[in-house]
């Protein structure tokens, strides 16, 4: 779905950022609060799963937690589906 900007604020401050944070806690393990906001910016830009899943990874990285690709990639699969339907 492309939004304009304005739309997209809206949905972000309306239900996104809560919506996202609940998907990244339940299928991410290394989520904590604040990630969801770093996936919203390749969301907006209308990135590919694989940059999302990318970012989880570096994301995993920063933490110290050991690489998982798969999870991540499962996780960029929950978000890309979730969002396609927001």
């Amino acid at each position: 779905m492309t939004r304009t900007a304005n739309e997209w604020r809206a949905f972000w401050r309306e239900r996104g950022e809560r919506e996202l944070a609940a998907l990244l806690e339940a299928t991410w393990p290394p989520a904590r609060d604040g990630d969801a906001t770093r996936i919203a910016t390749l969301l907006g830009s209308r990135a590919p799963n694989g940059a999302v899943a990318a970012e989880l990874g570096r994301m995993r990285a920063e933490r110290d937690d050991a690489p998982d690709r798969g999870e991540d990639e499962a996780a960029a699969a929950a978000i890309a589906t979730w969002f396609a339907h927001a």
